[in-house]
C-alpha cells in the first residue's frame, strides 16, 4: 500500500491509463469524470473518505474507463492488484481496509462461480458501452455543427451583401 496526496484538480489517473491498482480515499473527495465533446465534463460518481474506487477495471484487466480527478486536496491509499488479491482471498481478515460494500462487490465481480458475478460484469460493460455511445454521438454532433457553420457563414454573407446592395442602389 502506498499513501498518495493529490491537490484539487490533479488527476489520479486518466481515461485509457493501465489499471494496476485500486484507491481508498482517506481524506478529501475524488470524482470519476467523463469528458463529453459538446457538454464538457460530467461527473459519473464521487468518492469521499472511506470509499474505494478504480476496482472495476482491474477485474477484467482493462484500461481505465474514466478519469479520476481530485475535487479537493485528497489523501489516498493505493492498493495494487496483487495485494488486493491477497486481501480478498488469502487474508480476508485484512479486508477491514475496504468498506463492506466494496469488499462484497469485489468478491462478486471476481468470483467465477456464480451467474451473479457474470451478470455484475455484464452490467458494468453495458453501462460503459452506453456512455461510450453518448460520447461518440456528441463527437458526431460537434463535427456536424462545425460543418453546418462552414456552410452557413458564406450563405449569410451573401444574403447580407444582397440586402446591402439592394438598399444601397434603391435608397431614395
Amino acid at each position: 500500500m502506498r499513501r498518495l496526496t493529490f491537490e484539487k484538480g490533479d488527476h489520479v489517473y486518466e481515461l485509457e491509463d493501465p489499471s494496476h491498482s485500486i484507491f481508498l480515499v482517506r481524506a478529501g473527495k475524488v470524482n470519476l469524470i467523463t469528458t463529453y465533446p459538446e457538454t464538457g465534463e460530467g461527473i459519473d460518481s464521487s468518492f469521499g473518505p472511506g470509499k474505494v474506487f478504480g476496482e472495476v477495471e482491474i477485474v477484467d484487466g482493462r484500461t481505465r474507463t474514466a478519469t479520476a480527478k481530485a475535487e479537493s486536496r485528497s489523501i489516498l491509499l493505493e492498493i495494487d492488484r496483487e495485494e488486493l488479491m491477497d486481501i480478498l482471498f488469502k487474508k480476508p481478515e485484512d479486508s477491514l481496509v475496504l468498506s463492506k460494500s466494496s469488499y462484497e462487490r469485489l468478491k462478486e465481480l471476481y468470483s467465477d462461480e456464480s451467474l451473479d458475478s457474470d451478470m455484475a460484469r455484464l452490467r458494468e460493460e453495458m453501462q460503459l458501452s452506453i456512455r461510450d455511445a453518448v460520447v461518440a454521438h456528441e463527437s458526431r454532433v460537434v463535427t456536424s455543427h462545425n460543418g453546418m457553420a462552414a456552410i452557413a457563414v458564406p450563405i449569410i454573407l451573401m444574403v447580407v451583401l444582397a440586402v446591402g446592395s439592394y438598399w444601397f442602389f434603391h435608397r431614395a
